[in-house]
């Protein structure tokens, strides 16, 4: 008998194609495991009001990760789970974020700031997140408790920041990578795993019960504690080095696939 019982899914480079889409494979695939009773679990390290549309578009009842785990809603959208940093921390944080003279963003729920105004990098976030609303600046702001805090930019700047975090505030904090340019920083307590763990609990299921797919390192923790954790061929040679298994691209349906033949569902 078949032990997997929810199914969660990083979006982009895994679920998502590179246009930012889910296929219509891997949405009958997806709609077929539902129908079949196993939950499904998007895991993003995107804002709540960016994933949603993919929770519309698979047309399912479910809860949403969000924020690389920081929050969790409901099907209607209701804060069930929030973990953020605290408002000292915050500020820290944009200090640093201006020593290095690197473009930043955070976000408190649904408000987004953006420390200035850089073209470039601003319009690469919105060309995948496909959200608008940002405040440029962060005067008259009283609560920089954000649910996730990003620098963004080159690489190896990005890699002197970390080296930074790590030496101020060592495991007071959780900081990750989600993209080479992307470096996401949250509540210590945050993780895609931790987040999954509150709703095994809530569903009395256990980790052996859970299939997670990634690609990238933010999706580390979660691909551990799953018990069947699947790269995509086009994942971090670091992430495909800790999966069990290793299936196809976000661009050939790498997910659909793995789950249709694991789960025998006859695509």
């Amino acid at each position: 008998m078949n032990s997997i019982k929810l199914i969660a899914l990083d979006l982009d480079g895994t679920l998502l194609n590179n246009n930012h889409q889910i296929s219509d494979y891997n949405k009958n695939v997806l709609k077929s495991a539902y129908n079949n009773g196993i939950k499904i679990i998007l895991s993003t390290g995107r804002p709540t009001s960016s994933a949603l549309k993919f929770l519309y578009d698979l047309n399912i009842d479910s809860e949403l990760i969000s924020f690389n785990g920081a929050m969790i809603t409901d099907k209607d959208s209701n804060i069930i789970y929030e973990k953020s940093l605290d408002s000292e921390t915050g500020k820290k944080l944009i200090n640093i974020a201006k020593k290095y003279n690197v473009y930043y963003q955070s976000f408190l729920g649904n408000r987004w700031n953006i420390g200035f105004f850089d073209e470039k990098w601003l319009n690469y976030y919105i060309s995948i997140a496909q959200i608008h609303n940002y405040i440029i600046g962060f005067e008259g702001i009283e609560d920089f408790s954000f649910t996730k805090f990003m620098f963004i930019g080159e690489n190896a700047v990005l890699k002197n920041i970390e080296i930074e975090l790590q030496n101020i505030f060592g495991n007071d904090l959780y900081f990750t990578f989600s993209r080479e340019v992307y470096l996401e920083v949250m509540n210590k307590e945050v993780s895609k795993a931790n987040a999954i763990e509150f709703l095994l609990n809530k569903y009395n299921l256990n980790r052996e019960n859970v299939m997670a797919f990634g690609d990238n390192n933010n999706d580390l923790e979660m691909l551990e504690f799953a018990g069947i954790s699947v790269a995509v061929d086009n994942a971090e040679k670091s992430v495909k080095e800790k999966c069990k298994y290793i299936t196809k691209s976000n661009e050939e349906n790498g997910v659909g696939e793995f789950i249709n033949n694991y789960l025998n569902l006859d695509f």
